[in-house]
């Protein structure tokens, strides 16, 4: 298609009058969740649910969300009769609650009259650390207050519906829908004990979910939206191609690196990861550190460029390490971790199962800093401004390390 078929396709879709009712019916009602931007973030959501979890809050609803939970995610355990003729108004509910090993569970709630104690390991979108849930199952059947507990519990909350199945390490999965449905039922029990803020409270909280978390939408907008799909496909597809913010922050953070004289060797790994290394490391060490068994280049260690991943809704920057399986590997990828951390202190790993470790993360520029801007020059000013400010941090710290590790 040419560039003025392009045009031409464009402006049908700009001039339709099925996209203007799409526009007047999808404008969302005010909600405090997505309007605090708090959709994604897995720390507000376990605030919320510790929030509804202790008996004592200001919802009124004492313990009564806690047991409806615990009914959806002990469904087809026998146990969930006598823990539901319990009295759990003693619960003490702890967000971040520190295991062991210094890492730190999402909700940790502790009912000593009752003898019951649950974890619940909150990921909206992110995944399972390397060997996490593990630890924190350990944590309480190895610590003394617990051992004469009957009932240890252990949830795995996620954004996905799975299919009933053993449990996940010792962890029974429960997805956001199961959260509304706990919700929807301690309502409808407490109802007139609810001030009416309170209720208001919370049904944004589950608008924002069934939106944002599971994807539910109205049937009017869907069909609405498959009728102009219909009629302007080619225009939505080119939009698509083209013009989304991803893929717009992938091409202008290149284009950025491609300009400065301090980094080499710039992979597009996709639309949303982009790699790169310190440009005055020689031939003959990049050669040494190519024995990591992936794609694109190879490379153990890379500057590592986020775009809008992960449903993160930001451009950042980070050094990456591929998982490796020799024991020389191994032994070059900790001397690395250790040489980084001596020359800055504020370095601190984290992990995955499958071996992928990588460095706190900064953030060159936000999608609403991105969307604030009238064009791509100010864009490009931005993102090459922030990489300067972090350059010093991850592409000159890194360049010392591998010069004094790989000679």
């Amino acid at each position: 298609m040419d560039k003025i078929k392009q045009k031409h396709t464009l402006l049908q879709l700009l001039m339709s009058d099925d996209l203007a009712e799409l526009h007047a019916k999808s404008k969302h009602k005010f909600n405090i969740f997505r309007a605090l931007k708090l959709q994604n973030n897995e720390v507000k959501h376990s605030n919320f649910l510790g929030w509804l979890l202790n008996p004592f809050e200001s919802h009124n609803l004492m313990d009564i969300f806690l047991k409806e939970l615990l009914k959806v995610a002990l469904k087809n355990d026998t146990s969930l009769v006598d823990i539901i003729l319990k009295d759990l108004t003693d619960a003490k509910i702890k967000l971040e609650k520190m295991a062991n090993d210094g890492r730190r569970m999402d909700i940790f709630i502790d009912c000593p009259r009752s003898k019951l104690v649950c974890v619940i390991e909150n990921k909206v979108w992110s995944g399972e650390g390397c060997n996490q849930l593990e630890d924190y199952r350990n944590y309480v059947l190895n610590h003394d207050k617990y051992k004469d507990y009957e009932h240890k519990i252990f949830l795995f909350l996620t954004p996905y519906k799975y299919t009933p199945c053993e449990d996940y390490k010792g962890y029974i999965r429960i997805n956001y829908g199961d959260i509304l449905i706990a919700i929807n039922n301690s309502m409808k029990q407490c109802d007139c004990l609810l001030d009416d803020d309170v209720k208001i409270f919370i049904e944004h909280y589950k608008k924002m979910v069934e939106r944002d978390i599971m994807g539910n939408y109205d049937a009017e907008i869907l069909e609405l939206c498959s009728k102009i799909y219909k009629e302007y496909g080619d225009a939505i597809d080119l939009i698509y191609k083209c013009g989304t913010p991803q893929k717009a922050l992938c091409s202008i953070l290149i284009e950025v690196l491609e300009q400065k004289d301090y980094v080499k060797r710039i992979h597009r790994e996709s639309d949303s990861v982009v790699l790169a290394l310190p440009i005055e490391i020689t031939e003959e060490q990049l050669k040494k550190i190519q024995i990591a068994d992936w794609k694109p280049d190879n490379c153990f260690v890379n500057i590592k460029f986020s775009i809008l991943q992960w449903n993160s809704e930001k451009v950042t920057i980070e050094i990456l390490f591929a998982p490796l399986q020799s024991d020389y590997g191994k032994d070059l990828k900790e001397k690395f971790k250790k040489a980084l951390i001596n020359k800055n202190k504020n370095f601190k790993f984290d992990n995955n199962k499958e071996g992928w470790e990588w460095t706190n993360l900064d953030t060159l520029i936000s999608l609403d800093e991105y969307m604030s801007y009238d064009n791509n020059e100010e864009v490009k000013n931005h993102i090459s401004e922030k990489l300067d400010s972090f350059k010093g941090k991850y592409i000159d710290t890194l360049k010392e390390v591998i010069n004094e590790i790989i000679h």
